[in-house]
């Protein structure tokens, strides 16, 4: 039986990949509704903090392997031996610093602040040499096996949820924290026994130099686009204080986590896919629309859904106040699937330059906008403000990604009429039957899943059927 094709393993992939995200999601979800919303929100700032050294200790070493077409042993070593020294490095600077930044960081709580962090910075080695490992898998196109180590790593973070909430539910925000520290242990462990690979005890300085001007480029682009992602958390939690970020958390939890763990998946896939095929521009405007359309069909009408019975999701959970920055991140949300793929172009054609500045100039509008208009109007200013850029951004970055495909802005706007016909079709009807439903929050909920199901099907068969049949073939090989 011959191999399955390149598109075939990158559906494979995005599939599994998408299991592990509802996995994560349900589990958060959950902790949202047993624990106190100000402990939460500590763990949010806490978490927002050492994953931005994950990223740090990564230093794009990963995706430059990745990129680079002539990786050979010898950078793989270096890398691994590189990754390991600089991840313990930075634990130990969080650990040793952690009083100190507790007290200009730890906001309302700096005590339980220090402790979040302390503990929560073990996970930054384990990612730092996740990232070798899982660019060994990425380089020979295994994206089940790296699908399957996202899964893993969800359900460690699931299992060690469990246990402690049954063993010891005193401890409270720290079931997340440790649990978050399992979840990198659990996807190392897994990437490791996937590769079959063991670093020889080696170390280039030459090999570390022919990684590090594209690994450098991309650290940086993706520490500014994380710290973009995160901006609210930012000022939220010194200036709201830690109950509107638990509340901002939640709705970011639901709308914009899953989209970010979606861009990680995809560029994983895509950008040692697309990476492949970089010099044939005809074949990478089919596969970079294919993916934007696949995109808007499977995430639109979902967020059309979370928009629509916001209150009824919230009054679940008992985070009512929630609503409006809820409803303002769903449609923040949906721009930002339409532009998911512009980071992978940019990678795949060396231009991690151009993701960098891209970073920089979106801080250079968020940071202003999000002090002065956001902020003085609370939770609902702060959502607004990312909504509005968001769409400002995709307008403009994607003029940037058709220019190095040289993709026409009309082609691209044809391609994505049936997508955003169907997601707005069923928008239209679960905004308009909404009133007509009755019962409890839990039974609006199914009736409104059973309603928005049966509507995407039917749009999608009247109007998307072609895409639809073409990602079956694709998934059956």
């Amino acid at each position: 039986m011959s191999a399955p094709s390149l598109a075939t393993r990158a559906v494979r992939g995005f599939l599994w990949n998408g299991s592990a995200s509802l996995v994560q999601l349900g589990t958060i979800v959950a902790l949202y509704a047993l624990l106190e919303v100000e402990e939460l929100g500590s763990f949010e700032w806490g978490l927002s903090l050492v994953m931005l050294l994950a990223i740090i200790g990564d230093l794009g070493l990963g995706a430059a392997l990745v990129q680079r077409p002539d990786a050979a042993d010898a950078h793989f070593d270096t890398a691994f031996w590189t990754n390991v020294a600089w991840g313990l490095l930075l634990t130990g600077l969080v650990i040793l610093s952690a009083p100190a930044l507790a007290g200009v960081l730890g906001g309302e709580d700096p005590v339980l602040f220090a402790g979040v962090v302390r503990t929560l910075c073990w996970l930054v080695p384990f990612a730092s040499v996740s990232a070798v490992f899982r660019a060994r898998l990425q380089r020979d196109l295994n994206f089940s096996a790296v699908a399957l180590s996202e899964v893993v790593s969800s359900f460690s973070f699931a299992l060690v949820v469990v246990v402690l909430l049954w063993m010891r539910p005193d401890w409270g925000v720290y079931v997340p924290v440790v649990a978050s520290v399992f979840r990198e242990v659990g996807l190392l462990c897994s990437l490791w026994y996937s590769t079959r690979w063991l670093p020889e005890r080696r170390w280039r300085a030459a090999a570390l130099r022919d990684l590090l001007r594209f690994a450098l480029n991309f650290t940086g682009a993706r520490s500014v686009a994380y710290f973009n992602t995160k901006i609210a958390h930012f000022f939220i939690f010194p200036l709201l204080g830690s109950a509107a970020l638990g509340y901002y958390a939640i709705a970011e939890r639901l709308t914009l986590t899953p989209l970010t763990r979606l861009a990680t998946t995809i560029n994983r896939v895509s950008f040692p896919a697309f990476s492949t095929i970089q010099n044939d521009d005809a074949l990478l405007r089919r596969g970079y629309m294919q993916s934007v359309q696949s995109l808007l069909i499977s995430m639109g009408p979902l967020l059309a859904g979370v928009f629509v019975f916001a209150p009824e999701i919230l009054s679940l959970l008992g985070k009512e106040p929630a609503r409006s920055a809820l409803r303002l991140l769903a449609l923040a949300t949906l721009f930002k699937v339409v532009g998911t793929m512009v980071g992978s172009m940019f990678m795949a054609k060396g231009r991690t330059d151009w993701s960098l500045y891209w970073s920089l100039f979106s801080v250079g509008v968020l940071v202003p906008s999000m002090y002065f208009i956001g902020i003085p109007r609370g939770l609902t200013g702060v959502t607004g403000v990312i909504a509005a850029s968001s769409l400002l951004f995709l307008l403009l970055s994607q003029q940037l990604a058709n220019r190095l495909i040289a993709l026409p802005f009309l082609e691209y706007a044809g391609h994505l009429l049936r997508p955003i016909s169907v997601v707005s079709i069923v928008f239209a009807v679960l905004w308009l039957t909404r009133p007509l439903l009755s019962g409890s929050s839990s039974f609006v909920l199914l009736q409104g899943a059973i309603l928005g199901g049966l509507t995407t099907l039917f749009t999608l068969r009247l109007l998307a059927w072609e895409l639809c049949s073409s990602y079956w073939r694709r998934l059956r090989g």
